[in-house]
């Protein structure tokens, strides 16, 4: 049980420092930001 909170956690974490990485990025590099959302459209098959 304490193996598989420690994982979440570890996923929680991880996805928090990514959200905060996209808010950076989308104020200090929107150009970066444009190309990593048509990526991201591109792979959804949009």
């Amino acid at each position: 049980m304490i193996n598989k909170f420690s994982l979440w956690q570890w996923v929680f974490y991880s996805f928090t420092l990514f959200v905060l990485l996209v808010i950076f990025s989308a104020y200090f590099a929107p150009d970066m930001m444009v190309a990593i959302t048509t990526q991201v459209w591109a792979l959804c098959g949009w």
